[in-house]
């Protein structure tokens, strides 16, 4: 039987043959040598030019031919489920390792909580009289049994929020590669991740959990004490080894970090002194600055090597006092504490006190301390990726037939140009008549479910209240039902959930949503089709600015060029994981755009001749031979 499975050898050179279940493309096969190349280089960080959709099996193969672990970053439960089918088709042995609080609340434990009380108070922390008969049967927590399961397998498969936020502390296999798949932007995400934003009712509820931590440090003075001569011997109080969101035996990460406490922080009393401090601060802070100006502020007050201890003290203190690091007041003092210590870490702007933009994601990377080498495949403007993460320039990535099929829009029905640029969508009717009408043909013209991304949220809604004047809303909803992501998380999960369900009663429905939209990863991976209904350019900001400039001095990378690749980074899911890509707007047509695409996206914009009616006939006939 597995000689019938892996039927497919493939000979990447003398050394290394896969056997696969599957042939692979030129492309892909060129892809693999690319990554193989790349571990015999010491980088601590390189870039990969990737073909889109590339087989995560195959990757998956090739690691476990070396004999190197894996692990395997991509973006999304659905894509984790997605690459562990394809690698687990491969031969190799995966692990899907998820965040403790989200592991623990697995079906299992939350099927026992909901028959017995004592274990949903066991589950919120509290302590039981006894523990039921059930919850005796599970030996231990689920993130206890997939930390055990990720040090045998041949690749673990996460999020690659889980490595990139540098408040985890995640531990990692010794030998262990990270590879961060095409659907990953880890240069935006990391600077995400690495920028904190705060506000007057977050620093009030942090300020509340100071005073209630200095409450418990008093009553529990021997602990502290403790805790005290653990903090002077650069060391931290270990966590508890029953996890505090199941209550089972569970394992902790170790802390690596052995650098020396500063003396303000090692009694308790002073290290919360010194964090609502800090806080007050942040509540005075009115102007913009630079990080280094922001802590020459502070610095009469606090040291900045103080400022970076924050969140390590903070974890010891919470260990000897065994507090729960949860609830909306403990995550306020997260976020602060993670503020103070970005501040002095990585190349950033402050924003009146209030918001820590990072400006460098190579910084952002390095404040990880990894000591695995991390490799970004990327599939657009993957030349600019390289120099933002200051690494070497990849070699260009071949196309492949396994992509989406792009489709290049630049005239709409009535021939006119059409373009999203200086807010024609909210200030040109033309231009929302004929974004409307194109939107409609192609949902009259394609199977199932739809995305629909707007540059903004403004230009979101000022199109919906148009296309509903003008008739065009009425046509979608003959053939699709709609959904939209504005308002609160909560209603835009509600609309994304709709959306997911939908393809499986067979109607299908259109989502609508700006680029900048949190719930955008989710539905491409629910879509058959994507429309950019212009091109998603960052509005421009004070953070955004200073990025730009600081890229133009120190890598001298033109503010064009890295607006129109952050443009194509933006439909880099889109051209992996979708059937179709219409790309409405003229400007994808020009070269400032259509270079940093992936290659067949290139050739697609110069092929087509850009119509809309043209675009509309492509996918039919797109659709309609995959259906037949």
């Amino acid at each position: 039987r597995c000689a019938t499975i892996m039927a497919h050898p493939l000979e990447l050179d003398a050394a290394t043959t896969l056997q696969l279940p599957q042939a692979l493309e030129e492309a892909e096969a060129h892809y693999l040598r690319a990554l193989k190349a790349a571990l015999a280089r010491k980088d601590a960080v390189q870039v990969v030019a990737a073909p889109p959709n590339a087989d995560p099996g195959a990757v998956g193969a090739l690691f476990h031919a070396l004999k190197r672990p894996l692990v395997y970053a991509t973006d999304g439960t659905a894509s984790c489920e997605r690459a562990a089918g394809a690698m687990r088709s491969s031969g190799c042995g995966v692990t899907i390792l998820t965040s403790r609080r989200r592991a623990c609340t697995n079906e299992e434990v939350l099927s026992s909580a909901r028959s017995d009380f004592e274990v949903l108070r066991r589950a919120a922390g509290r302590k039981g009289d006894d523990v039921p008969v059930k919850r005796r049967k599970l030996d231990a927590c689920a993130y206890a049994r997939a930390k055990s399961d990720a040090d045998n397998a041949d690749v673990i498969i996460l999020d690659a929020r889980l490595i990139l936020d540098p408040r985890s502390s995640l531990t990692l296999p010794e030998k262990a590669v990270v590879l961060f798949d095409d659907a990953v932007d880890v240069e935006g995400l990391s600077r995400q991740l690495a920028s904190v934003r705060v506000d007057e009712a977050l620093l009030d509820r942090a300020d509340r959990e100071c005073a209630r931590l200095d409450r418990k440090a008093s009553k529990m003075e021997t602990e502290c004490n403790r805790d005290y001569v653990k903090v002077s011997q650069s060391k931290t109080t270990p966590a508890s080894a029953t996890c505090g969101v199941c209550g089972l035996d569970s394992v902790q990460d170790e802390d690596q970090d052995s650098t020396r406490m500063p003396g303000d922080c090692r009694r308790a009393h002073h290290f919360l002194r010194r964090v609502r401090t800090f806080i007050k601060h942040l509540k005075q802070a009115s102007k913009t600055c630079s990080a280094k100006a922001f802590l020459l502020e502070i610095a009469e007050s606090t040291s900045g090597e103080t400022l970076a201890s924050f969140p390590r003290r903070l974890a010891s203190l919470r260990n000897a006092l065994k507090c729960q690091g949860a609830g909306p007041k403990a995550l306020a003092l997260d976020e602060v504490c993670a503020f103070a210590r970005l501040v002095t870490r990585v190349p950033a702007l402050v924003v009146e006190g209030k918001r820590l933009e990072c400006l460098d994601a190579r910084r952002a990377l390095d404040e990880l301390r990894f000591s695995q080498p991390l490799i970004v495949a990327a599939t657009c403007a993957a030349e600019v990726v390289a120099k933002l993460l200051r690494c070497e320039p990849p070699e260009p990535a071949l196309a492949t037939a396994r992509s989406a099929l792009p489709v290049v829009v630049a005239r709409g029905a009535d021939q006119l140009s059409l373009t999203t640029a200086q807010g024609a969508l909210r200030n040109d009717p033309t231009q929302a008549r004929n974004y409307g009408t194109l939107v409609a043909d192609v949902a009259d013209s394609v199977p199932d479910n739809l995305v629909c991304v707007f540059p903004t949220a403004e230009d979101l809604e000022s199109a919906l209240v148009t296309w509903d004047s003008t008739g065009a809303m009425r046509k979608i909803l003959q053939k699709k039902l709609v959904t939209c992501a504005v308002g609160s998380e909560t209603e835009t999960s509600k609309a994304l959930e709709v959306f997911c369900r939908c393809a499986d009663r067979g109607r299908g429905c259109v989502f609508f949503c700006a680029a900048s939209s949190a719930a955008l990863s989710a539905a491409i991976g629910c879509a058959r089709t994507v429309i950019f209904a212009g091109v998603p350019l960052e509005p421009m900001s004070e953070a955004v600015r200073a990025r730009l400039d600081r890229a133009l001095c120190d890598l001298q990378l033109r503010e064009s060029d890295h607006l129109a690749a952050r443009a194509a980074l933006m439909t880099r899911g889109a051209l992996s994981r979708a059937e179709a890509v219409v790309l409405a707007d003229q400007r994808f047509a020009r070269a400032a755009h259509r270079n940093h695409l992936p290659k067949h996206a290139r050739d697609a914009a110069l092929r087509d001749g850009g119509s809309a009616d043209a675009a509309v006939s492509a996918l039919r006939a797109r659709f309609r031979g995959g259906m037949g």
